[in-house]
């Protein structure tokens, strides 16, 4: 371990007393922000950041900073992405120490508004398995001496205790959303298996008891046992709900098959999917993400109200835009007399991803619903 090369015991302790003070219960955008904080005190620079990588890990999708005034933070403007001095160093997954970033080689100079800044150190932030999560910056010692080889050793295990930090952050919230997931788990289970159950057994014991019934007591079972049959419904429709709401690495075409299949095997309604070839390939994951958000509420609107037996669904692909089709053989609706909360926020998901949602609808004729996005938004 690097800090066993740390000599100083003052250093040390400011290292440990640096370590207690990030709390690894706060949220992930507050603990970054103490890490950031944390460290410019903890070298006594005038500034500090902290540079998120993205996916392709070179490029900074987020930058979080300590020592400029908000003022001038928003004069600046947008936030680095990864050029210059900053990208060498996430090229080089090391320490980079420069005592003079004017005349270094890698320096690409500062935007306009941006303060001159000539002391430069940064170092890795590697998480679990090794891998770098981002990197520190700390610019300019408030002593105005050059950063020392000391302080590469102090910022470098600092950038290490904070990756374990952003990792038990990680996996304390996996643990709190499985743990969700696993009520969720639970709760469909028990509706499933006592509460369904239950309303079997007392509407086939209404149905035993119509034949010694007539007149106003059996109209009254007859209605008592609809009403149980429309309980039932809405509870396997709650089932279905709570099984697909969840989250998953599978593929646009996975999870739209899947969707479809519940509904024709667990609530009856016979459900086809039609997908365009490579489709699932042209669309990133948040488009995929709403899209399976708004055919699984197409649907639930379907079983809940239509009356439909059968639904085609189909998803293509046209520029750039993904399509997605609904169409029921249901009792339908009058267009004219508006649309309910769970259509218009159809129309409002669409919006937001750049589309539109179409829905076209005649009382005995079924629906067709018409759901665009940008594939890429």
């Amino acid at each position: 371990m690097k800090f066993r090369e740390l000599r100083d015991p003052d250093r040390l302790h400011s290292l440990i007393d640096a370590m207690l003070l990030m709390e690894t219960d706060a949220t992930l955008s507050n603990l970054l922000q103490q890490i950031v904080n944390t460290a410019s005190e903890l070298m006594g620079a005038q500034y500090g950041a902290l540079g998120v990588l993205g996916r392709d890990g070179i490029t900074l999708t987020e930058f979080l900073a300590t020592g400029l005034e908000d003022e001038l933070a928003s004069r600046i403007g947008p936030h680095p992405t990864g050029q210059g001095v900053l990208g060498e160093t996430i090229r080089a997954a090391e320490p980079l120490r420069i005592d003079d970033l004017a005349h270094h080689t890698g320096s690409v100079g500062f935007p306009q508004h941006h303060p001159t800044m000539d002391r430069f150190l940064g170092v890795p932030v590697v998480t679990r398995n090794g891998h770098v999560w981002g990197n520190l910056y700390v610019t300019d010692p408030l002593n105005g001496q050059p950063f020392t080889h000391d302080d590469e050793l102090l910022l470098e295990t600092f950038g290490r205790v904070a990756g374990a930090v952003i990792d038990q952050s990680n996996l304390r919230r996996e643990l709190r959303e499985l743990s969700v997931a696993e009520e969720r788990e639970r709760l469909a289970r028990d509706l499933h298996d006592t509460v369904i159950q239950r309303l079997f057994g007392v509407g086939l014991g209404l149905q035993m008891a119509l034949p010694m019934l007539s007149g106003d007591a059996r109209t009254r079972v007859d209605l008592a046992l609809d009403e149980l049959n429309e309980t039932i419904h809405d509870i396997r429709t709650t089932i279905f709900e709570i099984d697909q709401d969840r989250a998953t690495e599978d593929t646009l075409r996975q999870r739209a098959q899947a969707l479809t299949s519940e509904v024709d095997s667990r609530l009856g309604v016979e459900a086809h999917l039609q997908m365009q070839a490579g489709l699932s390939q042209q669309v990133n994951e948040h488009c995929a993400h709403h899209t399976i958000q708004a055919l699984r509420e197409i649907l639930s609107n379907i079983v809940r109200h239509s009356e439909a037996t059968r639904v085609e669904v189909t998803l293509s692909g046209e520029g750039d835009y993904l399509i997605l089709t609904v169409r029921d053989n249901g009792v339908g609706f009058d267009n004219g007399n508006g649309f309910g909360r769970g259509l218009r926020n159809l129309a409002t998901r669409s919006q937001d991803l750049g589309g539109e949602c179409v829905i076209d609808s005649r009382v005995g004729s079924g629906t067709l619903v018409t759901w665009t996005a940008l594939k890429k938004p």
